[in-house]
């Protein structure tokens, strides 16, 4: 797909004008008692605010921008049927990302009194992922609107909450919103009709990715009959994106998985592409983690990968642990280098550790309790690690942490008297786990919401942003 044709539709006007409200400074007229000077409530260098009030209500809501777009979800879901079967997670997040930018994205054009067309990008290309996750057009340009209810419905609260803010102001600000969505609908409708007609000229890569879509969802033993193809061994592999990517830049690498790493299907998400990679006969794990490896490049930051499934049931099972293993290692990477393929093998101790905070906290605190005297170096858990996860490869060991050779010989002799650093052995095991659920409470779920609250860290959606 060229950029052009990823574009969104041409939308006209792209200029709101509710009655009574001056939008932009080119918009206002000046009165026929001062020429000279603009109608009440034009400032000069910025978008017309109806006397601040539009601007008040604007500052306030953006800061509630991620409580508006949760309120909008649990709205779809309860009166839109297709909204309200979904249980796969990530398409759950998918929505709501949505949600957030169609609200940031109507109160900044009210701010100005101008809505850009670029800014509707993310908006359609939520509308083209809806086309090719399979979910109905009416369903989709009835959430639309139904979003637009509840943006609305939050605006006019917030401005009746003030006193000083009249019945006039209200309408108006209802009215932004209302315009606001007849626009968006247009938009989104012409880029989900746009995403059909190309998945018509290939019908059969995009009912595999809507197989898997509804596979995920748990929804294909009533929708689908043809899931002999999740009945080989496989895996599934999660690419994390970054968050500059297009709907575009999202196929593409998808088709990439395809032909460079075996996926046998692929789906998108906000910032993710899912795939299933099936394992020959004969071949490894490791095999699968050497052909997703090159792909890490430009606009692809990692995978996660899951255990192996046989069968649509595990398949989700399998999909949930490369979602794990993929938010544990970009958080682990910073201290243990840069891996572009996560495996949840090799992950799964330290994912099952910290799903429960309070007793990993507890396991750490046994475990490394004969090392206090020499917690207060800061070389001390670094050096284990590497020491111990490189099999005490002085080499190795040296590069990872660039230090010499005999930097890592002094600590690791200074370390000796305190701890067993014998390489292999479930001591070893059980030493090096400890560590790095250390290191990860520390950095990542240090925050006040995730201390001692015993709500399991993989359970927080902004971990993939």
């Amino acid at each position: 797909m060229s950029p052009a044709e990823n574009r969104a539709p041409s939308v006209s006007p792209l200029v709101f004008r509710p009655a009574g409200i001056p939008l932009h400074e080119d918009d206002a007229q000046p009165t026929t008692a001062e020429p000279n000077t603009p109608r009440a409530g034009v400032r000069k260098g910025n978008a017309c605010r109806s006397d601040g009030k539009l601007s008040a209500v604007v500052d306030l809501l953006e800061a509630q921008i991620d409580r508006v777009a949760a309120i909008m979800v649990r709205a779809y879901r309860t009166e839109i049927a297709a909204y309200g079967e979904i249980t796969d997670e990530s398409l759950l997040q998918d929505i709501l990302h949505v949600c957030s930018d169609t609200v940031r994205c109507c109160l900044e054009a009210m701010r100005r009194g101008r809505l850009r067309e670029e800014e509707l990008m993310s908006l359609t290309e939520g509308a083209r992922r809806r086309a090719a996750q399979g979910i109905n057009r009416e369903a989709v340009l009835r959430a639309y609107r139904v979003g637009a209810r509840v943006l609305c419905e939050e605006i006019v609260s917030t401005l009746a909450a003030d006193s000083a803010v009249g019945e006039r102001d209200i309408g108006a600000a209802a009215a932004w919103v209302l315009e606001f969505a007849d626009l968006v609908c247009v938009a989104a409708a012409a880029a989900y009709s746009d995403e059909v007609a190309r998945m018509a000229r290939a019908p059969e890569r995009y009912h595999r990715s809507q197989l898997l879509d509804a596979v995920l969802a748990g929804t294909w033993t009533e929708r689908h009959r043809q899931t002999d193809t999740f009945a080989v061994p496989h895996c599934v592999a999660v690419a994390q994106i970054r968050a500059t990517a297009t709907f575009a830049d999202l196929e593409s690498i998808g088709r990439a998985m395809v032909s460079k790493a075996g996926a046998s299907s692929w789906t998108v998400r906000h910032r993710t592409v899912v795939a299933t990679l099936e394992i020959p006969d004969g071949t490894s794990r490791d095999h699968l983690i050497r052909r997703l490896r090159p792909l890490v490049t430009g606009q692809v930051l990692g995978f996660g990968l899951g255990y192996t499934a046989e069968g649509a049931a595990q398949t989700r099972h399998s999909h949930a642990e490369a979602l794990d293993a993929l938010r544990i290692g970009m958080d682990t990477a910073p201290q243990h280098g840069a891996q572009p393929v996560y495996d949840y093998n090799a992950l799964a101790p330290l994912i099952a550790m910290l799903a429960e905070p309070d007793r990993a906290r507890r396991f750490v605190s046994a475990a490394l309790e004969p090392l206090s005297p020499m917690m207060d170096r800061d070389w001390v858990l670094p050096t284990i690690d590497a020491y111990l996860s490189r099999w005490g490869r002085l080499k190795e060991v040296a590069s990872a942490l660039g230090v010499h050779q005999n930097t890592v010989k002094y600590r690791v002799g200074e370390l000796r008297p305190f701890v067993d650093l014998t390489t292999g052995g479930d001591r070893a095991a059980m030493l090096l786990l400890a560590v790095r659920v250390h290191e990860h409470l520390a950095t990542v779920h240090a925050e006040p919401s995730c201390g001692g609250s015993g709500t399991s860290p993989l359970r927080n959606p902004d971990r993939l942003a």
